[in-house]
Parts: structure tokens; C-alpha cells; sequence
């Protein structure tokens, strides 16, 4: 199991918001940098909101039934603009999510 911390130090958490997302839809942007924020890849989950927790972070199942999860940062959901979304590494289109977020996702320094 994954646990997160903020870099900000932001111990803000809204535990109505995180409890009425269970069970809606969310497609989440990821995009990967190294520790100079170079471009590494970008990612696209969408799935159905299983759990949301504190430490453990956001579990999305994917249509396929497999599991992602993702960091904690409810700051970063915002209700989804209707309409379609294509993603960008598969034919697949997602039809009304409820949410979306868009996270980076840096890699530390290796010494």
C-alpha cells in the first residue's frame, strides 16, 4: 500500500468531499517529470472511485478491473465538464465522468 505526503505541508482534508466520491467516476491526467521536470510520460486512468483515504490515497477501478491509486489531493478534482474525452494512449473514450484531476508526478534526485 502507497502512502503520500504533501510537499506543500497542506493538511487540509475535506472528509465530506472524499466520502461522496466513492462511487463516482474519475478520470485522472498524470504526467511524469524527473527531478528537472523533464517530460518523462503522461498516463490516463479512468475508473470508479472505490475508496478514498488520508494515507492511502484514491483507489480508481479501471473498467478492466484492475486497481490504480492515486495520491490524495482532493484540491486537485474539479467536477468534469460534460462531454467526451478521448484518451490519449488507447481508442477509448470516456463519455460524462463526474471528476477529473490532473496530477505531476516528480521524481526524486538520485545521488
Amino acid at each position: 500500500m502507497a502512502e503520500f505526503e504533501s510537499l506543500e505541508g497542506d493538511d487540509r482534508w475535506d472528509g465530506e468531499f472524499a466520502e461522496d466520491l466513492v462511487g463516482c467516476t474519475l478520470l485522472v491526467g498524470l504526467t511524469y517529470v524527473d527531478h528537472d521536470n523533464q517530460l518523462l510520460r503522461r498516463q490516463q486512468v479512468f475508473g470508479t472511485v472505490v475508496s478514498v483515504d488520508r494515507q492511502a490515497g484514491i483507489l480508481v477501478r479501471q473498467e478492466t478491473g484492475d486497481d490504480f491509486t492515486v495520491a490524495p489531493v482532493l484540491d486537485a478534482i474539479e467536477p468534469a465538464q460534460p462531454g467526451i474525452y478521448q484518451l490519449a494512449d488507447e481508442d477509448a473514450a470516456v463519455e460524462d465522468p463526474d471528476f477529473t484531476a490532473l496530477l505531476t508526478v516528480r521524481a526524486p534526485l538520485r545521488s
